[in-house]
This record gives structure tokens, sequence and C-alpha cells, in this order.
């Protein structure tokens, strides 16, 4: 997975929950789907074990397609969808408020929960990351297609909404959404944020 954050890019990489807008209703918000035609992810959920060990290595997690000719059931190349990179050191606070000693372990899971639309739940909820060491989620919307705003037509309106693709988290279902602030690269179709905390994302406009 590669690291966008600290690019030249369309928008500047901020920490998840400092944004430049507020909250904002389902309603108002359009979100990215992907096409009928999109292909099965090989999993729709991954979990793994991290451990707090600030002289360790990165450790990504993520969601796959089977690329473009390969097998359908992933037994081929596959393309990535979205990755979880857990930085050294990343890991700082338990849900439950208190300091991850080094050494201990933590589960993340990433599950999509967006049916048709770029959306994903990362537990467990609560858990917070350094601010000097974030997590980074990364995005590939490749699969989305070049339709983005999904009139049937592409063109230079399409090229508009991948110009203000950000990033939104919402805490819980019935919560409004909130922008994260991202590093954006349109010529390969990837979003990234770096997150100090876990809840729902999305892909929105």
């Amino acid at each position: 997975m590669k690291s966008l954050i600290g690019s030249t890019l369309v928008a500047a990489a901020v920490l998840a929950g400092c944004s430049d807008a507020g909250p904002v209703k389902a309603g108002d918000l359009a979100f990215i789907t992907l096409p009928p035609a999109a292909p099965q992810l090989c999993a729709d959920s991954v979990g793994a074990w991290f451990k707090n060990d600030p002289n360790g290595q990165d450790s990504t997690i993520t969601l796959d397609f089977p690329a473009p000719g390969a097998p359908l059931d992933c037994s081929g190349a596959t393309e990535q969808f979205l990755g979880l990179r857990i930085r050294a050191g990343s890991l700082w606070r338990f849900p439950n408020g208190n300091l991850i000693p080094d050494g201990a372990s933590v589960f993340i899971y990433v599950k999509w929960v967006g049916s048709d639309s770029i959306l994903f739940n990362l537990q467990p909820s609560g858990l917070i990351f350094h601010q000097n060491t974030p997590a980074e989620l990364n995005i590939e919307y490749t699969e989305a297609g070049d339709d983005l705003n999904d009139d049937g037509h592409v063109d230079g309106a399409d090229a508009t909404v991948e110009g203000v693709l950000d990033i939104w988290r919402q805490e819980r279902p019935a919560d409004p959404w909130v922008k994260v602030g991202t590093g954006h690269n349109e010529d390969t179709n990837e979003i990234e944020a770096q997150l100090n905390g876990f809840s729902r994302f999305a892909i929105a406009y």
C-alpha cells in the first residue's frame, strides 16, 4: 500500500476528528457507489491482532477484489479495495481509556458495510492511536468506475466530483457525518486519511 500522506496531492491530510467542515446529515451527502458490474470482494471483512511494539514494523490488513481477468474466487492476483496500516508505535489507549502497554495486542477488525456504497466499519470503537504515529486508511475507488455521480454519463461533472471526494466518518449509524480530510491521488484513484481512532468511514462529496 502506497502512502499518499505527505505527497503533493489534491488535499492536505489531517487527523480524523480535525475537520474543516461541521457535521453533515447523511441526506446532504452523495456517497460513491459500486456499479452492479463490480466484482465481489474476496472477503467483506478482515481482522488481525496488532502488537504495541514501538520498535517493531508497520502492519497492514486489506480488503481486496480479484484483479481484472483473474479468477473470481481470488485464487489468483488481487487488487486492493481498502488498506489499513497500523504503524509501529501507533497503538496508544484501549477503548476503556487505559494505556496500551508495550507488548500488549489489540484485535482490529474491518468490515465493508456499504451494500453498494464504499462504506466501512472499523473496530474496536474507542481505540486511540498516537497523534505522532496515526493509523493510515487507504481506499481505492477504481471499481466505482468513471461515472462517479451515477447519472448514466461520463463527463466533466464526474471530474468535478472526483476533485471534491473525501473520506467522511460517522460514529454511529444514526449520527451525522464529519469530513476527515485526506490525501487524494486522482491518477491512481486512491484516497487516504490518517486516523487517531475508529468509527464508520465512507467516500462521499
